[in-house]
């Protein structure tokens, strides 16, 4: 015998949204709100009060979203990190000859577009904000996207590998020391300076 199936619960909407949507809406302005400290005073500003009072929510909202600060701040970093990599992989697996100068101009670009986002993904790291686990796991995809499209000629792994890594590793304290203002360069020298890193790593092993 078959039984009648209850009727699907219809979302329940106030104010012209869902539940769900609302709570969207509030962990977006939990972001933004950390992302806007970060931008003022670094990611040591960043705390579950301070984004509360910034967002104007209540600490019962805070952990709806996050269970810790630390959380919110690995969640942040990981969609800026993706934020990144999504136009440098599309430039990276151009089959272009003005490839490298498109990839460093959209990277550059990228920096520039948000200043807070940029900070957090670049120079943060450098401190003790509790991003350094955070990091390891996401600067492989960059590492993996420069060996396999920018270095396939070199026939080595290790050294194809070798040649990523460093070259990765290099142009992330490079940004950070030019965002921190250490590094006084202009737009168009850091490009010139990526395009010519690459073409020098290319050359190491031809």
């Amino acid at each position: 015998m078959q039984t009648e199936q209850p009727p699907a619960e219809e979302p329940r909407i106030w104010g012209g949204t869902t539940l769900t949507e609302r709570r969207e809406a509030r962990r977006t302005a939990l972001l933004e709100a950390a992302l806007d400290l970060i931008g003022e005073s670094g990611a040591g500003a960043v705390t579950m009060r301070a984004v509360c009072r910034r967002a104007t929510l209540t600490d019962r909202y805070f952990y709806e979203s996050f269970a810790s600060r630390d959380e919110l701040l690995d969640v942040l970093y990981r969609q800026i990190a993706d934020e990144f990599l999504d136009p440098m992989t599309a430039f990276a697996v151009a089959d272009d000859p003005d490839r490298d100068r498109a990839l460093s101009e959209a990277l550059v670009d990228k920096v520039l577009q948000d200043p807070r986002k940029s900070r957090l993904f670049l120079v943060e790291p450098y401190s003790s904000t509790g991003l350094g686990q955070t990091t390891i796991a996401v600067m492989p995809a960059f590492t993996r996207l420069i060996q396999d499209h920018l270095f396939a000629h070199i026939d080595d792994p290790v050294r194809r590998r070798l040649a990523a890594v460093t070259m990765a590793s290099g142009n992330a304290g490079m940004f950070s020391a030019w965002l921190n203002g250490t590094l006084r360069a202009t737009r168009d020298q850091i490009v010139d300076h990526l395009v010519a890193t690459i073409d020098a790593y290319r050359g190491m092993y031809p």
